[in-house]
């Protein structure tokens, strides 16, 4: 396989020369931690919210997984990749500031390495590190459904005790990582949101909104305001996307799988995203949308990767920014992703849907089928460039079944409201076009002069035919040890 590298940034020579910061010293003592009320159940009954989470949707998850829980750790708390920044390419390596290494928990003292067999202990271990450099090693499988050492098992009995006891917020300077249990199998998380950071106001009861507006009115950085969460890795784990159990509205639920609100300086690897046991047709009634997305980056956040995983059998798949107009205060200039050895298969939409975002995505996979009659499969639209965002997309293989050459553009990729829109180097394939050669530019207008951008890092960039072989090799959890 022939692997050219590109060198795609010029660097001013001040910041060339200098040597790159490390992302942990992006975090202040006023950065807040976002875990009080997280991981703790309170059972409450559905009711109202703001007209919202319907008592009468309540529909428990109608099936449960095959659970893998372990009490062992079969590396005998051996590290292997667990201390390891993330990797120089990305976004994720950069800031406002310069080059940037992101750490995560690498520099954790001993006491701060976690080995967790279950939920309580990864709220337990997050709690008692805070904000310090911290390495958490999650063996087996974790759901919050369960408790007193996985031997209690309680549905979430509404949308309230849902939000909050059935998710996980990492807090700045984490590495989370899979540990693959006894018989190879990689850590899994079920019924389990996983949160990093949150849009807050600068004291309880305030307006998140108001309160970034004045600071920058008043003249201070945003970057000083002191809500971000900073400096995460999360590595090599299954993430099952929560079922709903107390949906919004009928075609609205609320928790993601993973969600990077206010966050920066992010690096998600070899992860492996999808519904799990329980797809979006087994919802009845009126209420049939269970899940919202599988990975979104949202509010502001910024400078983040997300490299070498598998997305699979979901709708609302990846979104990057989640408003139009109405988020410019947060999202302009902001939202830098990288997607990178990713491959979506049998997943509807959004690949990823992006909103004011400076996206780069180069050696993706994307699989999928427009003819199959199983909605929770069935190939809806893939890159979609939305309202002020600027793209640029290199050298994917796109096959899906059905599909044919006229439909690509406007199906595999398409866009409206954009500032610019990059596409070249693609491999598209079915069983109605044949293999054939596409730019996938679509007829998307290209940035002007004044919003061109290169990439501000180093990648290695293959062709669309390599990625066919390489990405399925690589990519999604179990396959980092």
């Amino acid at each position: 396989m022939k692997t050219t590298l590109l060198a795609v940034s010029v660097m001013l020579a001040s910041t060339a020369q200098a040597a790159p910061l490390d992302a942990s010293t992006f975090v202040g003592a006023s950065t807040p931690l976002q875990t009080a009320l997280y991981g703790m159940r309170n059972y409450s009954a559905p009711v109202l919210v703001n007209g919202k989470h319907d008592p009468a949707s309540y529909m428990a998850a109608p099936r449960l997984p095959a659970w893998q829980f372990a009490q062992v750790d079969p590396t005998g708390g051996v590290p292997t990749f667990e201390r390891q920044s993330a990797p120089a390419t990305g976004w994720h390596t950069w800031s406002r500031k310069g080059k940037v290494v992101v750490t995560g928990g690498s520099a954790a003292r001993s006491d701060r390495v976690y080995t967790v067999f279950n939920g309580q202990q990864l709220v337990a271990a997050i709690k008692e590190a805070g904000n310090e450099p911290k390495i958490i090693r999650v063996v087996g499988h974790i759901d919050l459904r369960w408790s007193q050492n996985n031997t209690v098992f309680k549905e979430y009995t509404s949308y309230a005790d849902q939000k909050y006891g059935g998710s996980i917020n990492l807090p700045s300077n984490t590495t989370l990582v899979g540990i693959n249990d006894a018989q190879g199998r990689p850590a899994r998380m079920t019924g389990t949101a996983l949160l990093i950071g949150g849009e807050l106001a600068l004291a309880p009861g305030g307006d998140p909104e108001a309160d970034f507006k004045k600071w920058i009115k008043d003249g201070k950085d945003g970057e000083e305001y002191p809500t971000w969460t900073r400096n995460i890795i999360v590595r090599n784990l299954v993430i099952d996307t929560p079922w709903d159990v107390n949906p919004e509205d009928g075609g609205n639920a609320y928790a993601d799988g993973i969600t990077v609100s206010r966050g920066q300086n992010i690096f998600l690897d070899h992860l492996s995203v999808s519904d799990g046991d329980t797809p979006e047709s087994l919802a009845t009634g009126t209420y049939k949308t269970r899940h919202d997305g599988a990975l979104d980056v949202v509010r502001g956040s910024d400078y983040v990767t997300i490299a070498n995983s598998y997305f699979a059998n979901h709708h609302k798949t990846t979104l990057v920014g989640n408003g139009d107009g109405g988020r410019a205060w947060s999202d302009e200039g902001r939202l830098h992703v990288t997607f990178s050895g990713n491959w979506w298969s049998s997943v509807a939409a959004r690949l990823p849907l992006n909103r004011y975002g400076q996206v780069h995505m180069f050696n993706n996979l994307i699989t999928g089928n427009v003819m199959t009659k199983e909605t929770d499969v069935k190939f809806e639209s893939g890159t979609d460039a939305r309202y002020r965002s600027n793209m640029l997309v290199e050298n994917s293989y796109y096959n899906i079944t059905g599909l044919k050459l006229s439909e690509f553009c406007g199906k595999a990729i398409k866009g409206k409201g954009f500032i610019g829109f990059r596409s070249s180097g693609h491999i598209f394939t079915s069983d109605r076009a044949g293999t054939n050669a596409v730019d996938g530019q679509c007829g998307m207008a290209r940035p002007d002069a004044a919003n061109l951008w290169t990439p501000p890092y180093l990648y290695a960039l293959q062709t669309a035919s390599s990625t066919l072989l390489a990405v399925p090799a690589q990519s999604g959890a179990g396959k980092l040890k």
